[in-house]
């Protein structure tokens, strides 16, 4: 196959996962802005008991990634894929439907059994190069990341338009677009086989990945608990203005991240990338409560923005090639179960922090365990990547 028609395949299927992945995460964003509200209307209510229904479906993301990732080694990636979305569609029925509180918990419990992201970041990995997977994962957190911003702007309406029982139908929608797209991917996908298939894999950079994102999207969540009531408090900017700042700054870091990323994958330096992405993390979130002006916390934002992104796309490329594709899935579930874990924690201990101490002391204490991590990255992925470990 030449390179022009290996690129265009490539392209194709990131193009079709980015999709299933954004729509499933569209359903998810567009219920968290507006449930805590929308849910005192649901018999049984009690604050605990909405807190639980809105993390419950993070916990059995998390329990499930590794067992999905284990099947999707032996099934195949497309089969457990399509069930994920189904029993992610259930759910969504169940929770449409529900006239107590307890089913409604039940249905986000349901929701969240379709643990697909280790599967399709596997999938991902088997059907392209080395050195374009990082632009590939960058696609899928693009995505993501779309999805994010358009629920800041359309939650509040579809919310207004269509009630709490009309956003799960929607996540039911969103779900069956995503099965439908699936069945466009081949049964048997060709899986780009790697030299490292027939030496053995150290669990020594999965774990450090795995801790990694664990750390990443703890940060993350915290921020966005504790970032939107500084920006109403300090900035005078109202919760439906923010997008405002979101957007613009994010189309800015993925306009410089993508030729970081090329480069990097061209010369499958992800490791490298790692550190250094952390530290500007920790500057940016250390530095927002002393934001003063409009400028500058663009400026932050957007420097966090480019950060999670390039390790958003950076560390499942580098895990996909040092695990190689023999139990891929597996190890990418162990992965994207530290993923939801760190969201999990991030929200808890952002909202304690931001109780506590403010959103200030929240986002300092985040940026100095970012730069920690940082500069304990600069030795760790010396150890594990540049000594054998990628290689």
């Amino acid at each position: 196959m030449s390179a022009g028609h290996e690129r265009t395949r490539e392209m194709r299927f990131a193009a079709t996962l980015s999709a299933v992945i954004a729509l499933r995460m569209l359903g998810l964003f567009l219920i968290l802005p507006v449930f805590m509200v929308l849910a005192r209307d649901v018999p049984g209510f009690t604050p605990q008991a909405a807190g639980l229904a809105v993390g419950i479906y993070g916990l059995t993301q998390a329990i499930l990634q590794q067992p999905f990732g284990w099947l999707s080694d032996r099934w195949g990636r497309r089969p457990v894929l399509l069930l994920g979305l189904a029993l992610f569609a259930a759910g969504g029925v169940v929770a449409a439907l529900a006239d107590s509180m307890a089913w409604l918990i039940a249905g986000r419990a349901l929701q969240g059994c379709g643990a697909i992201a280790g599967v399709a970041m596997a999938l991902a990995a088997d059907v392209t190069r080395p050195q374009r997977r990082p632009l590939v994962m960058a696609m899928i957190g693009i995505g993501i990341g779309g999805s994010f911003l358009a629920s800041m702007a359309l939650s509040v309406p579809l919310a207004l338009l269509l009630g709490l029982g009309g956003l799960f139908w929607l996540t039911v929608a969103f779900a069956l677009v995503g099965m439908a797209l699936v069945m466009t991917v081949p049964r048997k996908t060709p899986v780009v086989v790697e030299p490292r298939d027939a030496t053995g894999v150290s669990m020594g950079p999965v774990w450090l990945l795995s801790l990694s994102v664990f750390l990443l999207h703890g940060i993350m969540t915290l921020l966005f608990v504790t970032l939107p009531p500084m920006l109403v408090g300090d900035f005078g900017l109202e919760l439906s203005a923010h997008w405002t700042l979101y957007v613009p700054t994010m189309l800015v870091s993925v306009v410089i991240m993508l030729p970081i990323l090329r480069k990097v994958g061209a010369g499958l330096s992800e490791q490298r990338l790692l550190p250094w992405a952390f530290i500007a993390l920790a500057l940016s979130i250390g530095l927002l409560p002393f934001g003063d002006r409009w400028v500058i916390l663009a400026v932050l934002v957007t420097v966090y923005f480019l950060g999670f992104n390039l390790l958003e796309a950076a560390m499942p490329a580098l895990l996909s090639r040092v695990t190689g594709s023999r139990g891929r899935g597996q190890r990418m579930g162990i992965y994207s179960t530290f993923q939801f874990l760190g969201a999990f924690f991030g929200g808890v201990t952002g909202g304690w922090m931001l109780a506590e101490f403010g959103s200030a002391a929240a986002l300092i204490a985040a940026g100095i365990v970012s730069l920690g991590w940082g500069i304990a990255l600069r030795l760790l992925t010396k150890r594990f990547f540049l000594t054998g470990a990628a290689e």
